[in-house]
């Protein structure tokens, strides 16, 4: 059964053209109505269309959970922007939002002073979920299994002498993280960087996000580290308010 055929019939719907009868469908596509109607009990069976009166179809409510997604992560870089540049602008140094995604993290935006040397992702970048300040503070308030899956299934890569590439001594530094609610990275992931996360949480307290502070050594030793740490975490709480 072709997926593109599926697709199409999943594109013909519209705000004019909200419910569509097999015979429609059929005709718009030129395609025999025996296969339209094949496509479209596979669209029903996986609730991505549903029959809202007799030989007529509609976009499933799947669409709203495809459409809660979307929204969510839209929101999240939409709203984070303001605080994260705010982070920057004060702190001279660039900040970064991560979101989790199949036993990795991905870049979902970044904000760079002009003197800010480049020491993170661009946005889109694949982040390994066990190396870095930012992404652990995403692995310690994810669940546990996602940990001993992590290190079961994924290639463990010792990108410096400092990733940790054990479970056992992730464990202990995830349990440190939550107690203090923030993590710290220093050349685990890029030498010569030190690196501050905290979680970001949604309304219903599930870690959705991590945002963080990244910069040079020898320029983030000269900042305040509990100031610093405590302005994240305001910045997090600030956009999960808006959550």
């Amino acid at each position: 059964m072709s997926a593109e055929k599926t697709l199409d019939i999943l594109d013909l719907f519209s705000y004019t053209n909200d419910e569509l009868s097999v015979s429609q469908i059929s005709e718009m596509l030129n395609q025999p109505r025996s296969s339209v109607y094949r496509y479209v009990r596979l669209l029903r069976k996986k609730d991505l269309l549903i029959e809202r009166k007799e030989g007529y179809y509609s976009l499933g409510y799947k669409f709203l959970k495809y459409y809660r997604i979307v929204k969510n992560k839209t929101n999240l870089n939409l709203i984070a922007e303001k605080f994260m540049r705010d982070l920057t602008k004060e702190f001279n140094e660039v900040a970064m939002l991560l979101v989790y995604s199949n036993l990795q993290t991905v870049c979902l935006a970044t904000t760079n002073s002009d003197s800010a040397v480049k020491v993170v992702s661009e946005p889109g970048e694949i982040v390994p979920l066990y190396a870095g300040g930012s992404s652990k503070a995403l692995l310690a308030f994810l669940d546990e299994s996602v940990v001993e899956e992590l290190y079961k299934n994924i290639e463990i890569v010792k990108y410096t002498e400092k990733t940790i590439t054990s479970l056992s001594e992730m464990k202990k530094e995830l349990v440190e993280i939550r107690k203090k609610g923030y993590a710290t990275s220093s050349g685990e992931l890029y030498e010569g960087v030190t690196g501050y996360g905290v979680p970001i949480f949604n309304s219903d307290n599930k870690i959705i996000a991590s945002l963080s502070i990244s910069g040079l050594n020898y320029k983030m030793k000269k900042l305040n580290k509990e100031y610093l740490v405590e302005q994240l975490k305001n910045a997090a709480k600030e956009i999960q308010s808006y959550l």
